[in-house]
């Protein structure tokens, strides 16, 4: 028990952050891992198991039209074990090959975490880690993808001093109280309407405010 104490004291002060990270299918049409879909129209990263060389073992959820899917190679993953299944869905271990799972098997102070899944809109990664894992994280997605690639950032990182310390006053009170009233919550604990009545402001000051925040902090986390 003190022993697992100490490692989330020492995670506290790395104060580690979160990162979503969106790409369409469109975008990363040149990765192994676009195919996917065609076979599995959703495939959900579970947990992780172990970093290799070769890449990430993990534990994925896949949906599928019939069983014999299950038996194939694709590129980007290689299923090692089945589980547990359904008639259309299965709990796999599996290697994750593909140039975007060699990013995070390179890489230790940055990973995958739930939610994290690849379906016909293209993928959406959750990712956990230190300031400059993410940013390392980011590089290295643009060298893939192009700029083609959204960002969102948790509120866990947007109240980071580091972040917060970039933004003018009003964008800062505008942020605080988006975080206060759970507006990066997942799921989402009120609408920017909310935060306007909440602030007697109008609706479009504080879309306006957010937008120029997000966009200041993120671009930081690239530099």
């Amino acid at each position: 028990m003190i022993e697992g104490d100490n490692m989330s004291n020492r995670l506290a002060e790395l104060n580690l952050r979160y990162m979503q990270v969106e790409f369409s299918l469109e975008t990363g049409v040149n990765l192994p891992g676009s195919a996917l879909p065609e076979f599995f129209p959703m495939c959900e990263f579970i947990t992780l198991h172990e970093r290799t060389e070769s890449g990430l073992i993990c534990y994925l959820r896949l949906e599928f039209s019939h069983k014999d899917k299950l038996k194939g190679n694709y590129g980007a993953i290689k299923i090692l074990e089945v589980i547990s299944q359904t008639p259309n869905s299965a709990l796999v271990k599996a290697l994750a090959g593909g140039p975007v799972a060699m990013i995070f098997s390179r890489h230790e102070d940055a990973w995958w975490i739930s939610p994290t899944y690849l379906n016909g809109n293209g993928m959406m990664m959750t990712i956990r880690g230190t300031t400059e894992g993410l940013r390392r994280i980011r590089t290295e997605l643009s060298a893939l993808v192009g700029n083609g690639f959204s960002v969102k950032l948790g509120s866990e990182s947007l109240r980071s001093p580091e972040f917060i310390d970039l933004l003018p006053q009003k964008q800062r009170l505008v942020l605080d109280k988006a975080i206060e009233m759970g507006y990066y919550s997942r799921p989402r604990g009120c609408t920017q309407r909310d935060i306007a009545e909440a602030m007697n402001i109008k609706q479009a000051t504080v879309s306006e405010h957010l937008q120029s925040a997000e966009s200041k902090i993120i671009h930081s986390i690239g530099k």
